[in-house]
């Protein structure tokens, strides 16, 4: 059987020369494994998104209530 693995996440590479039942395990494998990567990803730009959020609205409530205190707005 051969053995070839994508460069950088070690994914399986199908191969002419393999089985194809042993192929079909290898592809199931390899999508389970981009699925997830593609979860931890999108926890990872939620949780950055939520954030970055939180701090941008946090930042204009502190803007807004210094103008306020200072009798601006």
């Amino acid at each position: 059987m051969q053995d070839q693995k994508t460069p950088n996440r070690q994914y399986n590479l199908p191969h002419i020369q393999n089985p194809g039942a042993q192929e079909v395990d290898r592809l199931r494998d390899t999508i389970t494994a981009i699925d997830a990567d593609i979860n931890t990803l999108a926890v990872g730009l939620g949780t950055k998104a939520d954030k970055t959020t939180t701090a941008n609205l946090q930042a204009q409530i502190d803007d807004l209530t210094t103008l306020i205190y200072a009798g601006l707005i």
